[in-house]
C-alpha cells in the first residue's frame, strides 16, 4: 500500500487538481499539501478527515497508509530508553534488516509455543464472522465474545465492534456503551454473558495478547469478578484481497496464580449458531449484519499455525437454555397480544401452544422438537362446536420469529372477529 502522502497525491492527480486547488478545499496552502505529499509534514486527524471527504478516499484507507507509531506504542518505547536508542541505532545501521531477522529468531527460541489448555466450543458461523469482519479491515479491528461458560467456555455470538470503536495501525479499542448495551439484552434475553473480546494485529503481526490486551481483560474481570475470560486474536497472511486467516484462541483463568493467557483449542460445530439463527430470524441488530459471516470461505480460516482448515464437527440439538428462552419469549408475546394466558402442551413431535382469539375461537401453533422449532401446523379452533380448521402460514416460519408468529395471529384474530359478527 503507498505511504500517506502517495495515497493523497495519487487522488489529486486522478482528479488533475492543483496543490493549490487541493489546499483550497482543506483549509491549508498549496506548499503545505506538497509537504503532506512527500511525507515532510503528517496531517492532523481533524485535517486527515477534511481530506478523506473531499477527496473521497476511505478513513480507514487514510489510517492504514499512516505509518506513525500509535500513541500507547510511542509511549511504551518512550519509558524504555535503550529500546529508543537501539531502534535509532537499527534505524541508521546498513545491516537493519539482517539485525532484526536475527532478533526475531532469537526471539522465536526464547518462546516456545505453549501447549493449548483446554478448548472451547464454537460454530462455523462464529468464526466465520470473525474473519469476514478482520478481513475486511486494512487496520486493527474487532467484536465481543458472547456465551455461557460451563465446564468450557462456549462462543454462541460474536459481534462486530459498535459504532464508536477507535481503530488503528496498531491499535484497537471497543466502543464500551455498545458494548455494555449489547450485554444487558443479551444476559436478559438469552442468559449469555460476556466473556472476552477478538482482534486483530494486523500491523504488530503477534498471534498472542499483548501487555495492554492482558492489562485489559484482567480489568474488566476485576471489575465484575469474573473467574475466567477469553480472547481471539487474529492474524491475517497473503494477499490483501484474499487473505488466509489465523485465529489464536486464549484463555485466562483468574482463579488461579497463573491467570493467564494460555492458548486454548477450538472445537468447531458446523453450521449456525441457535443465538445468531434467533437474531436473524427476528431481524434484529441491523447493525451487526448478521450475515456477513457468509462472504468468507471456511476454507480460508486457520487455528493457530495449522496448515488447513479446521475440522467441522456435527451439530447436536441446542442446549435447554436457549430453546427454553425462544419459547418463553414467544409465549409471553402471544399472550400479550391476546391478553390471556396461552395454553402449553407437549407432544410427541414437540409441543402445541394454544392462545386466545376471541370467545369461542383460540388459535393452535404446533412446533417441532428440534431447533429452531418449526412451526409444523397452525389450526383455528372453535371450541363451542369443537371443530378445527386449518389455516395456511408463511413457509420457514420458527418458533424464534416471533414478529411473523404474530403476524399469523393477528391475521387469525382478524377473521375471528368477522366469524362472531356474522355467527351473531
Amino acid at each position: 500500500m503507498a505511504e500517506l502522502g502517495e495515497l493523497i497525491k495519487q487522488n489529486r492527480l486522478a482528479r488533475k487538481w492543483s496543490l493549490r486547488q487541493l489546499g483550497a478545499a482543506i483549509g491549508v496552502t498549496g506548499a503545505y499539501v506538497a509537504d503532506i505529499e512527500a511525507n515532510r509534514r503528517l496531517p492532523s486527524p481533524e485535517l486527515r478527515n477534511r481530506i478523506s471527504s473531499v477527496l473521497e478516499i476511505r478513513s480507514e484507507e487514510l489510517a492504514a497508509a499512516d505509518y506513525r507509531l500509535s500513541t500507547d506504542m510511542r509511549e511504551w518505547i518512550e519509558e524504555r530508553p535503550q529500546l529508543g536508542t537501539l531502534l535509532r541505532s537499527l534505524r541508521t545501521s546498513p545491516e537493519s534488516d539482517m539485525l532484526i531477522q536475527r532478533l526475531t529468531r532469537f526471539m522465536n527460541r526464547r518462546s516456545p509455543p505453549q501447549i493449548p489448555r483446554g478448548f472451547l466450543v464454537t460454530w462455523e458461523s462464529e468464526l466465520r464472522a470473525i474473519a469476514a469482519e478482520a478481513s475486511a479491515w486494512s487496520v486493527e479491528t474487532g467484536g465481543d465474545l458472547f456465551g455461557r461458560w460451563q465446564d468450557v467456555p462456549i462462543i454462541l455470538l460474536a459481534t462486530k465492534a459498535g459504532p464508536s470503536a477507535q481503530r488503528n495501525n496498531a491499535h484497537f479499542r471497543l466502543d464500551v456503551e455498545y458494548l455494555r448495551q449489547l450485554s444487558e439484552t443479551f444476559a436478559a434475553d438469552w442468559a449469555l454473558r460476556y466473556f472476552g473480546d477478538w482482534h486483530s494485529h494486523h500491523r504488530l503481526g503477534l498471534s498472542a495478547p499483548s501487555g495492554g490486551d492482558q492489562r485489559r481483560i484482567h480489568s474488566i474481570a476485576g471489575r465484575n469478578q469474573f473467574p475466567g475470560m477469553t480472547e481471539i486474536i487474529v492474524t491475517l497472511e497473503g494477499s490483501q484481497s484474499e487473505p488466509t486467516i489465523r485465529i489464536h484462541p486464549w484463555i485466562y483463568d483468574l482463579s488461579s496464580q497463573n491467570s493467564g493467557p494460555s492458548p486454548l483449542r477450538i472445537k468447531t460445530l458446523q453450521g449456525v449458531s441457535p443465538i445468531r439463527q434467533a437474531l436473524l430470524a427476528r431481524r434484529e441488530l441491523p447493525e451487526q449484519e448478521l450475515f456477513a459471516w457468509e462472504r468468507i470461505s471456511w476454507q480460508r480460516i486457520r487455528i493457530g499455525s495449522d496448515a488447513t482448515p479446521p475440522l467441522l464437527e456435527p451439530t447436536s440439538d441446542v442446549d435447554t437454555t436457549t430453546r427454553e428462552r425462544a419459547l418463553s419469549q414467544l409465549v409471553g408475546a402471544l399472550q400479550e397480544a391476546s391478553g390471556s394466558s396461552v395454553e402449553q402442551h407437549s407432544t410427541g413431535f414437540g409441543c402445541v401452544l394454544v392462545a386466545k382469539l376471541e370467545e369461542p375461537y383460540f388459535l393452535a401453533f404446533a412446533l417441532g422438537a428440534a431447533w429452531p422449532m418449526n412451526v409444523l401446523e397452525v389450526h383455528h379452533l372453535n371450541r363451542d362446536v369443537g371443530s378445527t380448521e386449518a389455516i395456511k402460514v408463511p413457509s420457514g416460519l420458527v418458533a424464534p420469529d416471533i414478529r411473523g408468529i404474530l403476524d399469523v395471529f393477528r391475521a387469525a384474530g382478524a377473521t375471528a372477529k368477522g366469524i362472531g359478527h356474522v355467527d351473531g
